[in-house]
């Protein structure tokens, strides 16, 4: 595929990606009176874009899962290897930001969300963390810009920082969310590290899945 079709359908993807939570935003709630019916819209909304997204690169995940079948253990080791580095960096990254600034705040956006999906179904929390947003996180911010930016460095930092952003949210207007997206971003450099390390993007996606679980035992723990 030349380079320009990967432009243009890398573009679609990213367009998508932020027009239908927002359509969905002005709509949903004007149609539905159920807190839990809009949630299913939602789920469903989301659900069909995942795939799309999959059809629209279905020859490269085909590829990576044949890769990854070909060394499963070479590929989650690394994964194992750059989870780790998460850990400990945000771990460091948390305590520095805690001296500067000692009073937390999560009222980012993708915090609010998921205290929302706990407080209404476990089993929901988990689709939505395990499924639709693994997958879909790792198509956009880390298969879409490495298609589209050929320096490694430059891919890893602007796919780490445009992370960042969009998991805090577009109106960034406090100390609290500046920290949230350096945050972030080093979790978006660390998976998009992994990506341009082994060139598969089931690595990421293990990196995503194995923190998502310890965040979440952490949280169903009390910890």
């Amino acid at each position: 595929m030349s380079n320009y079709n990967k432009l243009i359908k890398g573009l679609v993807v990213l367009l998508l990606y932020i027009l239908v939570p927002y359509v969905l935003n002005i709509f949903l709630p004007s149609i539905t009176e159920s807190s839990n019916l809009d949630l299913v819209y939602r789920f469903i909304f989301m659900f069909l874009l995942l795939l799309l997204y999959i059809f629209l690169y279905r020859e490269d995940i085909i590829k990576d899962i044949k890769a990854f079948k070909e060394h499963p253990l070479k590929i989650i080791g690394k994964s194992l290897l750059f989870f780790v580095l998460l850990i400990i960096g945000s771990a460091v990254i948390s305590s520095l930001i805690y001296l500067i600034n000692p009073t937390p705040n999560s009222s980012y956006v993708n915090s609010g969300i998921l205290d929302s999906l706990l407080e209404k179904n476990i089993f929901v929390l988990i689709i939505y963390v395990f499924v639709l947003s693994l997958f879909t996180e790792q198509i956009v911010f880390r298969k879409v810009f490495k298609d589209i930016i050929k320096n490694k460095y430059f891919f890893i930092i602007f796919s780490g920082l445009i992370y960042g952003i969009f998991q805090v949210g577009y109106n960034i207007s406090s100390l609290n969310d500046i920290f949230a997206v350096i945050t972030f971003t080093y979790a978006g450099i660390i998976l998009s590290t992994a990506y341009e390390k082994t060139d598969n993007l089931l690595a990421p996606s293990f990196v995503y899945l194995f923190y998502n679980l310890f965040v979440l035992s952490g949280t169903l723990l009390g910890i």
